[in-house]
């Protein structure tokens, strides 16, 4: 579709602008399903692990289904992709979302079963990427794996929102709705109010989608283009750019998230959609793809390092017991400086 995408300067000026379409599309899937979340009577945390998650992951989950069946780019797209924007979710965006937060005390504390939870699931769904990629190949068994283990985080969850179902009470209902009314009002989003029918819901979300899919497709073929102009390898490339374009929408939300206060939600956005990520994103293609996918260890071994060096970084300062503080965020920059250091270096060659 995008195969007039050929020169450098038109990638550069489509790769810019299809990132600004896939953050608003992004922006207003993620408005209509925290609507959504609230008419369901969802706990915040559970609501950013799952809702927020998904619409916010939306793109990744969309860049490894053309990888897959249009551009048969899966090893060095789509997983890289996802091991990028895996790192930069779990580092800059609960930095973001730290810089946002506007508590009294300045102040972000999260419940610790929350990161106990989301962060168990995660380093399982690491750990089962890191096997099936270390024997050599993906299969459709290697996502019935992954998609299994999102069905038993959404199991887990699911009992969380039956718990807080059963506490919650009516004024606690009408404070969400009002806080969300005053946010929507102040971000002047005229197209979604909390009151919205399930049909205006469905219409929104198809319509959301259906552009994030568009913006995707011309993303990887621009990034494709800038690849072999720059002659520099397409792993750099998805893991870099097309996993920060990708990861926009997380990030805003995660920060819209904060800003209202719901730094629980935020923190929950962040860790869920990379285990939504890991899981679905990768898991999903590798069923529907039905064949065998070459895998290599050896080019992806940094990715899950990181990967896991930046899910303890992130996890020890949240379990701090007198609660993350603002100066902590530039902790997890430095991570993430270093894990770009890390992709230049595989640029240059330098770890040859």
């Amino acid at each position: 579709m995008f195969s007039w995408i050929n020169n450098f300067g038109l990638a550069v000026v489509v790769l810019i602008f299809m990132s600004w379409v896939v953050s608003k599309a992004s922006d207003k899937l993620g408005d209509v399903l925290h609507v959504l979340g609230i008419k369901l009577r969802i706990p915040t945390s559970v609501r950013g692990a799952t809702f927020d998650a998904i619409s916010s992951s939306f793109p990744e989950f969309t860049t490894a289904m053309i990888a897959v069946l249009i551009y048969k780019r899966f090893a060095d797209v789509g997983v890289p992709t996802i091991a990028g924007s895996g790192i930069f979710n779990i580092l800059l965006i609960p930095m973001a979302s730290i810089f946002a937060f506007k508590g009294k005390d300045l102040l972000l504390k999260v419940e610790k079963k929350v990161i106990y939870r989301d962060m168990i699931f995660y380093t399982i769904a690491i750990g089962a990427l890191a096997l099936f990629t270390y024997l050599g190949k993906y299969t459709p068994f290697t996502g019935v794996v992954l998609v299994v283990i999102y069905v038993f985080y959404i199991s887990v969850l699911y009992r969380n929102t039956q718990s807080y179902r059963r506490e919650l009470t009516q004024n606690e209902i009408s404070k969400e709705k009002r806080e969300l009314e005053e946010f929507l009002e102040e971000e002047e989003e005229e197209d979604v109010e909390v009151d919205m029918g399930y049909g205006a819901i469905v219409l929104w979300i198809a319509i959301s989608i259906f552009f994030i899919w568009i913006s995707i497709d011309a993303i990887i073929q621009s990034a494709i283009v800038i690849s072999s102009t720059l002659n520099i390898p397409q792993y750099v490339v998805s893991v870099i750019i097309i996993a920060a374009c990708t990861s926009i929408p997380d990030t805003l939300l995660s920060v819209k998230s904060s800003r209202m206060g719901d730094a629980e939600g935020a923190i929950s956005n962040a860790v869920g959609s990379n285990i939504f990520d890991i899981c679905v994103c990768l898991g999903l293609p590798m069923i529907i793809a039905g064949k065998t996918i070459p895998a290599n260890f050896g080019q992806n071994i940094g990715s899950f390092i990181f990967l896991i060096v930046s899910m303890f970084t992130t996890a020890l300062l949240l379990l701090k017991e007198k609660g993350v503080t603002k100066k902590d965020a530039y902790i997890m920059l430095g991570i993430y400086i270093l894990f770009l250091g890390y992709v230049i270096g595989v640029a240059l060659n330098l770890f040859a």
